[in-house]
């Protein structure tokens, strides 16, 4: 009796797995239990699906960030505007924008340096006019 038990136990569990597959009107209704395990996989696919818009939308949010950069970089730093007419239409490459980018930084440095310099010789002569003026 224990043994026909099992295997009815096994049966209903198969007949299970088996309605549960089933898509045809006549197909006995499902139980609670049924019912939410065969609404439990649309609902993943459906949590996969908002998963993947999500992801989606986030890249190209990250990709149009990294975009408007490049375009105010080019916008912003002179040698990037300054162009042959003719190449004018074209925009420039990615790593010209940063080749160019670096360029104009290093450039800004040497100035600022060179500026520094100038502010510290022009605070010396001041000084030694004020001790002349005395």
């Amino acid at each position: 009796a224990a043994l026909f038990m099992e295997n009815a136990r096994k049966g209903s569990i198969v007949s299970r797995a088996n309605s549960i597959g089933s898509t045809s009107a006549s197909s006995v209704p499902n139980t609670d239990d049924e019912d939410s395990d065969y609404h439990q996989e649309p609902y993943k696919e459906s949590y996969k699906d908002r998963r993947r818009r999500a992801h989606t939308q986030a890249e190209q949010k990250r990709r149009d960030a990294i975009k408007k950069g490049y375009d105010d970089l080019q916008a912003i730093v002179p040698t990037c505007e300054q162009q042959d007419f003719s190449i004018c239409s074209q925009k420039l490459s990615k790593a010209i924008v940063l080749q160019k980018t670096i360029d104009y930084i290093q450039f800004l440095h040497k100035e600022k340096k060179k500026q520094e310099e100038e502010v510290s010789t022009l605070r010396k002569d001041v000084m030694a006019l004020k001790i002349m003026k005395v």
